[in-house]
């Protein structure tokens, strides 16, 4: 299930993402191997937390943190990953499923992540190698047409990649900071 081209102006619109039936419970599968990959303790900063389906896979040790641009209950973050300045993160983890498609700034928001303090990133992004229709892209809202190499560029400065997947034509990331 992909959502149809949604536009602002539209009158009586929801918005994109607010409604359950937007969610396509397929991706939990892509949740639950990128959270596999969150092997050490501390707050986990889900960011476009949607359905929040990570925080049940969280372990001991792991607290949750949900941000999203709409509240989804009453502990969430609310923040616009795309508007500045954004929010300090503090938490040990950044979890970023399915959410890079929509930045409109992606260069700008990656090094964001990096400015943080986080220890680890884990995220998944449907690269324009595994998914090269630009119409298609733009018909699932994505506003970003980016490679796997612009991700590797970006992370690899202070990050180093430690796991690299496919989960259903997302490629799946998992950075560990380097050490200073």
């Amino acid at each position: 299930m992909f959502n149809k081209l949604w536009t602002p102006s539209a009158k009586n619109t929801p918005l994109l993402w607010s409604r359950k039936e937007e969610f396509d419970t397929r991706w939990k599968k892509r949740i639950e191997v990128m959270a596999s990959y969150i092997d050490i303790p501390g707050a986990v900063a889900d960011l476009g937390c949607g359905m929040m389906w990570l925080e049940p896979l969280l372990k001991d040790g792991n607290t949750y943190l949900p941000i999203d641009y709409i509240k989804r209950d009453e502990r969430t973050l609310v923040a616009d990953l795309n508007k500045r300045p954004l929010p300090p993160l503090s938490a040990s983890v950044g979890f970023l499923s399915g959410v890079l498609e929509y930045i409109t700034d992606l260069p700008g928001f990656l090094e964001y992540l990096q400015d943080s303090n986080l220890k680890k990133v884990i995220l998944s992004y449907c690269t324009l190698e595994n998914i090269p229709d630009l119409r298609m892209r733009k018909s699932l809202n994505w506003v970003n047409n980016e490679s796997i190499y612009l991700l590797l560029s970006a992370f690899t400065r202070r990050y180093n990649l430690t796991a690299i997947e496919d989960a259903n034509q997302n490629t799946v990331m998992v950075f560990d900071r380097k050490a200073q």
